[in-house]
């Protein structure tokens, strides 16, 4: 694209204002119907470049929000990963704001001068960079994990009484050897639903077996690995709850060619509500997540920050239990 295009020139070219066009750079969303799609129209066909970063220094916008994911094995399979990229575009797409995806990748070189303010996707293995990012104050969000600095927004989930009620739920459908297959605990959220399952068992006078809770950090293979130690016990479980629906269906898959049968002589339940799933024709019962409801909410409370109509916002979101096929009384 040419520098040497003026604002002036694209105003010229496409009917209407200076005052116009400037406004379109800082917030498309604020110009209406042919106006907007003139003014995108002649900044296209001119090669049009603002210089966004003298914009930002004179006391502008970028009109572009940044979301940092930590990096780990098989992100671009997660589904968490997956959806929180799609709806926190969407929410920003609604409001005419552009999507800065980080990945953080045991580095921190994230460049707070390309964008107006920060979410984050949870904080694994990145505290420093978070840390960096509050004492610059810098406009963020973090979303899935509760922050214990009183200065942070969050939009966090109720872990703890979503796995509380999962495990309750199996407990009473009369199962008593009730396992866990928790996920990574250096993420909050893991943690949390450990608590929860544990609570849980306590509150149903069930015994807390140590033998019973296996952590797989989050992988399908450390599931599988964990699940012939289960089944290798005296007493194996008769109820799984996992701390994912991918777990839960690498259980499905074990039992299915251990010809264990679901919901009969097993019973299973997850933690995400995937949509994709499914096993064979059973749907799973799982705990549902509303990242959809997380992200949007975090890009309200962000562009709250940015435009200095509120300095902190906490919210804790309901993770609700859906009922399908895979759990029944023992």
């Amino acid at each position: 694209m040419s520098s040497s295009i003026t604002i002036k020139e694209v105003a010229k070219k496409a009917g209407v204002s200076i005052a116009t066009v400037s406004r379109y750079l800082t917030n498309p969303a604020s110009i209406k119907g042919e106006n907007r799609k003139n003014v995108q129209q002649a900044i296209q066909e001119l090669g049009y470049q603002p210089f966004l970063y003298a914009r930002k220094l004179a006391g502008g916008k970028l009109n572009t929000f940044g979301l940092i994911i930590p990096g780990y094995e098989g992100i671009f399979y997660s589904f968490y990963a997956i959806e929180t990229i799609r709806n926190v575009a969407l929410a920003l797409d609604k409001k005419g704001t552009d999507l800065h995806l980080h990945i953080f990748w045991n580095k921190d070189n994230f460049r707070t001068s390309l964008v107006d303010g920060v979410i984050f996707a949870d904080v694994i293995d990145n505290e420093g960079q978070l840390k960096r990012l509050i004492k610059e104050k810098f406009p963020l969000v973090v979303i899935n994990k509760k922050i214990d600095d009183p200065s942070v927004s969050y939009v966090a989930i109720d872990n703890f009484k979503g796995a509380f009620n999962a495990t309750e739920f199996l407990a009473h459908h009369g199962h008593r050897f009730i396992a866990h297959l928790a996920g990574d605990l250096r993420v909050q959220c893991a943690q949390e639903r450990l608590d929860g399952y544990k609570s849980a068992l306590e509150k149903n006078k069930i015994k807390v077996r140590e033998d019973y809770i296996k952590i797989t950090n989050f992988s399908t293979k450390d599931a599988r690995d964990k699940l012939e130690e289960l089944f290798s016990l005296k007493e194996p479980p008769t109820a799984i709850f996992c701390s994912s629906d991918d777990i839960a269906v690498e259980v499905l898959n074990f039992a299915e060619e251990k010809k264990i049968k679901v919901p009969k002589a097993l019973s299973v339940v997850g933690f995400d509500d995937n949509i994709r799933q499914f096993h064979a024709n059973l749907g799973l019962t799982t705990v549902r997540q509303p990242i959809d409801k997380m992200a949007f909410t975090a890009v309200e409370i962000l562009n709250e920050i940015v435009a200095k109509k509120t300095t902190t916002k906490r919210v804790v979101l309901d993770a609700e239990l859906i009922v399908r096929d895979t759990v029944d009384f023992i």
